[in-house]
């Protein structure tokens, strides 16, 4: 009977060890997945704000053909690419600050 206890416990002592290497490998794993959608998100809001430039310049001379845009219109457009420009800009200092902590460690 005794034996029977031994290869019990030793078991569930394997069993634990096991369960605390898992807990620490979703653990890393979380954090590189975490840190790569935040890469994806930085770099998926450069790519509109460069887009919605690049629409803003380029409608120019189609502009010309079509009616006059409101000046509501282009006042409310120009200040949403501002924001939305800004908060990259933000996003992507903080996560370059970011890198540059995590290498001098």
């Amino acid at each position: 009977m005794s034996q029977i206890t031994e290869k019990k416990e030793a078991l569930e002592a394997k069993a634990l060890t096991y369960q605390k290497e898992l807990v620490e490998e979703i653990a890393d794993i979380k954090q590189v997945a975490k840190e790569r959608g935040g890469q994806i998100l930085l770099a998926g809001g450069v790519l509109a704000g460069a887009y919605i430039l690049y629409s803003l310049f380029s409608d120019s001379s189609k502009k010309s053909e079509k009616k006059e845009s409101s000046l509501i219109g282009n006042t409310l457009t120009s200040f949403a690419v501002a924001v939305a420009l800004s908060y990259a800009k933000d996003q992507l200092v903080d996560y370059l600050k970011k890198l540059e902590a995590e290498s001098a460690q």
